[in-house]
């Protein structure tokens, strides 16, 4: 919630310059066109009347808590988000731009992913150079870009051939694949993909009101959230009474260390919602340190799963 307004209250702030400020540049001719893509600006300025310094240092007078950067044209070339401009005399062209950092990496063909998931990048890379009116030695430079990219990610030559072909042919038509239920009114449900074998549950709904989707089981987000919960570990745990040694067994989702930090404070605030505390609070016991009286049983993550390990 907070980030989405912070967003929009941005936003809102950066139209309020553009309608004060830049506005007043545009009806003097001094910029001759200004166009804006979230933070990017690109603009275009009359030499005779005005340069870039200047335009920088005006618009960075406006406020001090919102500074902005400037690149210029290097060999009558400028990037702008993903394309490079660059400037004739008669004529302005275009091509794609690729940052030289770069590094071309998709997901592996053989790797155990959905297939709309591997494609999808060569998908963006090819309707991105046909729709874009980028000259006909750019969509030449692109496309061996795009076939080199296939080759070193270990994708067939012809799986790149046939999607550019349908998504040419797709352009032409002007329209998407026809569907027998308008996609606006369609659910989204989404599998697991563990093999391709799934494929033959999710064609079961090919025609009726669902849209099918696909999420890996294996990410890198799994793996490094995996790596974490071995330092703060969550799953199930068995907390002991420091005099009568009765044992508390319990799960938690987030670390077991917080967990037993709140069976502490419930404990000294009289707050009953701890069957630990409870039990410390009825008998007039203690509780022992966490090295000594905290064991994990079973890491696992908040889940159903996690009831099962409990109850076990």
């Amino acid at each position: 919630m907070g980030s989405s307004i912070s967003s929009t209250m941005a936003k809102v702030y950066l139209q309020y310059i553009e309608e004060t400020y830049v506005k007043q540049w545009l009806e003097s001719k001094e910029i001759i066109y200004y166009k804006r893509y979230v933070d990017d600006i690109l603009i275009i300025y009359d030499q005779n009347k005005t340069n870039e310094q200047t335009i920088l240092q005006e618009i960075n007078k406006i406020d001090q808590n919102l500074q902005f950067k400037m690149s210029t044209e290097e060999d009558n070339t400028i990037s702008y988000l993903d394309i490079a401009i660059h400037r004739n005399n008669n004529n302005i062209d275009i091509s794609i731009y690729r940052k030289p950092t770069g590094t071309d990496t998709t997901i592996q063909f053989s790797s155990n992913h959905p297939y709309e998931h591997k494609i999808a990048a060569f998908k963006y890379y090819i309707h991105r150079m046909i729709t874009l009116p980028i000259t006909e030695k750019s969509k030449q430079q692109e496309r061996k870009a795009i076939i080199t990219m296939a080759k070193n990610n270990g994708y067939p030559i012809g799986i790149i051939n046939d999607l550019r072909t349908k998504l040419i042919i797709r352009k032409r038509q002007q329209h998407p694949p026809p569907s027998t239920i308008p996609y606006n009114k369609r659910k989204l449900v989404a599998f697991n993909y563990h093999s391709p074998m799934i494929r033959r549950i999710t064609n079961l709904f090919k025609h009726t009101d669902l849209n099918i989707a696909f999420r890996a089981n294996n990410t890198l987000q799994q793996q490094l959230s995996e790596k974490q919960s071995n330092k703060n570990p969550s799953g199930i745990y068995k907390l002991k009474c420091h005099i009568c040694n009765k044992a508390l067994v319990g799960q938690s989702g987030r670390s077991i260390d917080i967990r037993h930090k709140e069976h502490i404070r419930y404990r000294r605030t009289n707050n009953l919602q701890s069957a630990y505390a409870m039990h410390i609070l009825q008998n007039r016991h203690e509780y022992g340190t966490r090295e000594d009286k905290l064991q994990l049983f079973k890491t696992c993550r908040k889940s159903i799963r996690m009831n099962c390990w409990e109850t076990l």
